[in-house]
Parts: structure tokens; C-alpha cells; sequence
């Protein structure tokens, strides 16, 4: 038979039965009560040395940059999203509790914050999960966001914006924004005062009467210096108004040919500028930075120059910084399509030709404004 080894005293047996009947008595009272077993102090420290507390669960995140997702969808609606971090401290047995991280997202505009129920919160939970690491947490909240976004159509499943995104609403408004605007679209008395069936009768009425009436009067006398003013005035305002909207046609005689075709009162006018530049028309379904040059040569601008580079404070990740160079022209705004942190190099070329696109229709807009200003008076 083998001896004791050597060089020591031999290991102590481990009772292992009184260890099973200890732990069958546990057991057998947690049955009985329901409720956890009594344990002394001693009893929860050697425990807590032999068991490690198994890791709590934590939702799965796809592997997806959600934050970068919901910051472009902030960057193209103008849209601020909040974060509110809340540190937990989970107990365990025998241990130091642990800590873990929950994140919150309020869209600021709305006041809506998730996750919420449907978005980020199963049925019945009480609380917003918990994540060993904060950005984990944050993730998860970005992402109770996009599912949202998505689901009201604001954000399409892979996480890129739709072409043509629709305006961004509190869901409560949306319903009651879409009727006032039908609302005004149907009413002919909310046209505004520049509308064509009122350009065409101006454009009839006010040089005709001054002409005639100074001619008839002083039949002898030269034309006052002022008055062959008149007629190249509304005739430059016509032109205006014509190059504004995109007419080819440079004459006086081609505008009022045009406003003639205007239908009568009460019927649908014609799409001015900043509608013909939203609504998707075949030249409007064309991506934005195609757009942006066309808008550019009608208003004698230069076509930008995208300088698109990798953001140098997330090297690993595929986000981008750019600035449009429009050869320092002194019209444009020096941070007229500068955007930071976009997510991808070609959504964050469209997101600076949106941004671009929006200055460009407001000069449009502007443009025929003042020209029928001059019209009015």
C-alpha cells in the first residue's frame, strides 16, 4: 500500500456528505418558506469565496453604432437629444455591491424619453436595463431612440435617413400641422396678396391708365424723364420674377403670356419657387447635391467644394467632419455646410448638401419676395 507522502502531512478530506446534507437542508427550507435560507456571516463569506456571482444579463445591441445614427438624424433635423446617466449599485452575496450604468434620451423638442414602453422597456418592466459599461448603456438608449425614429418613419431600418426626410413633429402636433396646412392649400381667400391671378392684374391695370392719361393731356410735350421708367421697371421685376421661377424666357411679353395661363380664383396656383424645390417633382427626386448645383448656377453662385475628412477623435470608427469650400464667396456664410461627427463618408456629404440645399430655397424664396414687394407698391 502507498505510504503518506513525503515532505508533509497529508491533505485533510473534505466531509462532502455533511457538505450535501448541509446544502439539501437549505434547499428544503427555501421549498417550505418560499424565501431565501437564512445565512450567517460567515456562512455568506465562504460562500461568496467558492461561487462567483453569475454576470446579469444585459441586452443585446447588434453590434450597431446607434449613437452615430441619432446623431445624424440630429445634425439633418436640427434636433437636440439629451443623455442622463444613472449609476445602480447591485448587490451580491458575500461582495462589494456592483456597479452598473442606465442611460435615459429625451428629445429635447418633444420631451419624450426612452427607453420607454414598446421602445427599449419590455411589458411590465419597471426600470430601463443596466449595462457594466456606461457607453453600453448609452448605446442602448440611443437605440430605444432609432427605433422610434424609425417606426414613425423618420429613420429607415438600417439607420440612413430617408432621401427626402419629412419634417420633423411631436407626434401629438403632427396630425393637427398636416390639417392646417390642408386648410390653407383649399381656402382661395389665404392666397397671399403676390399671387399670380394678382401679378397678372396689376401687371394690366397700372402702366396702361398712366400712359394714356399723360399722353391725352399734354399731346405737345416730351414724355416726363420719370415716366419711360415705368414700363423697364415692371418689365425687370417680370424678367425677375420669371428667372426666379425658372423660366427660360427673357421678354416682357413671355411673362404676361405666362400670367395669363394662371388659373381663376379658387383654383390650385402655380408652385412658387420654395415648393417647386420640395415637392418631388422628377427634378427634385435627384440626390440634394445635385441640387445644390443647379440652385447654385440659378442664383450665380459657385458650386461648393465638399472637403470631407475622418473626425481624428474616433479614429476606429466611421465617422467623418466636413466643410464646403465655396471659394470665399462673400454672399455665402463661412459655416454654411460644416458638419462634425457625421456618421459615414457619403451620408455626411448629403447631410452638408441638405444643409446647403435649405440656405439655397431661402434665397430663392427671398428672391421672389422682394420682387413682388417692388410689384406691390
Amino acid at each position: 500500500m502507498p505510504g503518506p507522502p513525503t515532505g508533509g502531512t497529508a491533505a485533510p478530506r473534505v466531509d462532502w456528505a455533511a457538505l450535501k446534507s448541509y446544502i439539501a437542508r437549505k434547499e428544503n427550507y427555501e421549498a417550505q418558506n418560499g424565501e431565501p435560507a437564512p445565512l450567517s456571516e460567515s456562512e455568506i463569506s465562504a460562500i461568496a469565496v467558492l461561487l462567483r456571482p453569475a454576470p446579469l444579463p444585459e441586452p443585446d445591441l447588434d453590434g450597431r453604432n446607434w449613437l452615430g445614427h441619432l446623431n445624424h438624424f440630429q445634425q439633418v433635423h436640427s434636433q437636440k437629444v439629451t443623455f442622463t446617466d444613472e449609476a445602480r449599485q447591485e448587490p451580491r452575496l458575500g461582495k462589494a455591491p456592483e456597479l452598473r450604468w442606465a442611460c435615459a434620451a429625451t428629445i429635447e423638442s418633444t420631451g419624450a424619453r426612452f427607453p420607454q414602453p414598446g421602445y427599449g422597456l419590455g411589458p411590465g418592466a419597471s426600470r430601463s436595463p443596466d449595462f457594466t459599461r456606461k457607453q453600453d448603456a448609452k448605446q442602448y438608449a440611443a437605440k430605444s431612440v432609432c427605433e422610434w425614429l424609425i417606426d414613425s418613419g423618420y429613420m429607415l431600418p438600417s439607420g440612413d435617413l430617408p432621401k427626402f426626410p419629412k419634417p420633423f413633429a411631436p407626434p401629438a402636433l403632427a396630425s393637427a400641422a398636416a390639417a392646417s396646412v390642408l386648410g390653407v392649400k383649399r381656402s382661395p381667400s389665404t392666397s397671399p396678396p403676390g399671387s399670380s391671378a394678382a401679378v397678372m392684374s396689376r401687371k394690366k391695370q397700372v402702366p396702361i391708365p398712366s400712359r394714356s392719361s399723360s399722353d391725352a393731356a399734354t399731346p405737345q410735350r416730351p414724355s416726363p424723364p420719370a415716366q419711360p421708367v415705368a414700363a423697364p421697371k415692371n418689365a425687370t421685376l417680370r424678367l425677375a420674377l420669371s428667372t426666379t421661377s425658372g423660366s427660360t424666357t427673357s421678354t416682357p411679353t413671355s411673362a404676361t403670356s405666362s400670367s395669363a395661363t394662371t388659373p381663376a380664383a379658387g383654383a390650385p396656383l402655380t408652385a412658387s419657387p420654395l415648393d417647386a424645390a420640395r415637392t418631388p417633382t422628377p427634378d427634385s427626386d435627384a440626390p440634394a447635391s445635385k441640387r445644390v448645383v443647379e440652385l447654385c448656377k440659378r442664383l450665380n453662385l459657385p458650386p461648393p467644394r465638399y472637403d470631407i475628412k475622418p473626425d481624428p477623435s474616433t479614429p476606429d470608427e466611421d465617422i467623418w467632419n466636413g466643410r464646403a469650400d465655396f471659394e470665399n464667396h462673400p454672399r455665402i456664410p463661412d459655416a454654411l455646410g460644416t458638419v462634425t461627427g457625421s456618421h459615414t463618408k457619403a451620408g455626411t456629404k448629403e447631410r452638408m448638401a441638405g444643409d446647403i440645399l435649405g440656405w439655397l430655397i431661402q434665397q430663392v424664396e427671398k428672391r421672389e419676395r422682394e420682387a413682388r414687394a417692388l410689384l406691390d407698391e
